[in-house]
């Protein structure tokens, strides 16, 4: 490189896409090069001031003195979850599931796996502890609605006591079923989120998301959605499990979440966890199988896309927002290091903390922290296993040499759950599978400007629901 000493050019990875060599460094800069270029760069013949220099320049991938602050702000930007408490705590307020879905990680149990008052209270002291001003209390199971009065203990009390007016946002995730009229009208009035899980069409969801007599839950699940918005103006988000029965049908699975109204679709693959251990042979697959999935999945939503049907994937998002924006927009399986603790908190009926939802789910308690009945918020934070987790989840101490290091994160429990270790490595099922999507996000990223613009209304929040009702 023919350069004065004012400016370097810093340590880089690379990958060819296409017919392109997308570039990437540690600070979370990027450019994408044709061939001649990359070979200038590659042999340190990038001449100072000319059109490539310039352009590396601009783009993070060299450093001078004037655009070493730009740079570093960015990659202080992106790392910023570092310094925040936990913002998700997850009350799992029972066990008990009236569903007996091929793929639940969260196996069922009895009425006495219910949480009392006394624990949702220490759930409370926790929820405002937090030196976050942004939180949110989510309800999980088993089924939640099957604990009803501390959801509504909870509901009640989380907004009445927020006194030093944190962003408080409340999530209740159910499978619609026992939703009535009353339980509707109390979540819309206090302004619950709904979230719920339908897996696509009725003969694809109904192979795994069944009742606890093998029936199959599309019809009640769908009537129950519908309902809460026409009769309470309340839109429930919808999300689909990606299993065996999946992987042949992307588009009708997308097609349903459009009929539906949803303006996003999150392509979450299943994993070996909890009675989809049991069921493995029949609902799972590889991360080959996945990504071959997930590649016609994106190719039928950018079609979408770019013929007026506006529909966004939350993996794809998450990646844009990183790589974009420059902004860790807090997914905890792709944090690094991994959002374990750091960002969400999870607190089983009796009390008993864990750093994920997974971690609660293995049935064992390597990881779990400890109990909020006698112990606090910064208690949990010091546990030595909780460090332990968090030092496997740097993934770039494993991970340097790939392309999207910069922007990768990697699960240490899942990653344990699926392959018995801690420290992943970049052959593991969810590595090649995150490796792929951002392969693939990237690979439009780079084609035409028609998807660069796809991807800025992504990163741009625009209100997909309201044009596609247009």
């Amino acid at each position: 490189m023919t350069s004065t000493v004012n400016s370097s050019i810093l340590p880089y990875n690379y990958e060819k896409i296409n017919d392109k060599y997308l570039v990437t460094n540690m600070m979370g800069c990027w450019d994408a090069l044709d061939a001649l270029e990359f070979r200038k760069l590659y042999s340190l013949r990038v001449l100072e001031g000319g059109e490539l220099f310039n352009r590396l320049l601009e783009r993070g991938l060299i450093v001078d003195e004037d655009n070493i602050r730009r740079v570093i702000e960015g990659y202080r930007n992106l790392n910023a979850n570092l310094f925040t408490d936990t913002g998700l705590h997850i009350a799992v307020v029972t066990k008990r599931c009236n569903l007996h879905c091929a793929y639940c990680h969260a196996q069922g149990g009895d009425s006495s796996e219910d949480m009392s008052i006394d624990t949702a209270i220490r759930v409370l002291k926790y929820l405002f502890d937090v030196r976050n001003n942004n939180v949110t209390l989510e309800f999980q199971g088993g089924e939640p609605l099957l604990n009803w009065p501390v959801v509504k203990f909870l509901t009640e009390h989380a907004r009445k006591f927020n006194t030093l007016g944190k962003n408080l946002n409340i999530v209740l995730v159910t499978n619609m079923l026992l939703m009535d009229d009353e339980k509707m009208r109390f979540l819309a009035d206090h302004h619950v989120d709904v979230c719920t899980s339908l897996d696509g069409p009725a003969d694809i969801h109904d192979k795994t998301k069944v009742d606890v007599n093998g029936r199959g839950t599309h019809a009640q699940v769908v009537e129950k959605i519908e309902r809460f918005l026409k009769k309470f103006g309340c839109k429930a988000h919808m999300l689909p499990t990606i299993n065996r029965h999946s992987l042949a049908n992307p588009e009708r699975i997308i097609d349903e979440y459009l009929r539906m109204g949803q303006g996003e679709i999150a392509l979450r693959p299943v994993n070996k966890i909890g009675y989809a251990c049991e069921n493995w042979e029949e609902i799972g697959y590889t991360a080959d199988e996945y990504n071959v999935f997930y590649t016609k999945a994106m190719a039928y939503i950018m079609k979408l896309n770019t013929t007026g049907t506006y529909i966004s994937e939350r993996m794809a998002r998450t990646i844009l927002t990183k790589v974009l924006l420059k902004k860790d927009p807090g997914y905890v399986d792709m944090m690094n290091p991994c959002g374990a603790g750091r960002t969400v908190m999870v607190y089983a009926p009796n009390g008993d903390c864990y750093p994920t939802d997974e971690a609660r789910m293995l049935g064992d308690d390597i990881f779990r922290l400890g109990n909020i009945m006698d112990e606090s918020y910064e208690d949990m934070l010091n546990k030595d296993n909780l460090l332990y987790l968090l030092s496997a989840g740097c993934s770039d101490l494993w991970n340097y040499r790939s392309v999207y290091s910069p922007w990768l994160g990697v699960d240490p429990v899942v990653n344990y759950a699926v392959e018995k270790n801690v420290i992943p490595n970049g052959s593991s099922r969810l590595q090649q599978i995150f490796k792929h999507q951002y392969k693939t996000v990237f690979s439009y990223l780079l084609c035409e400007e028609k998807y660069a613009e796809v991807f800025q209304r992504w990163t741009q929040g625009v209100p997909h629901e309201k044009e596609n009702k247009e």
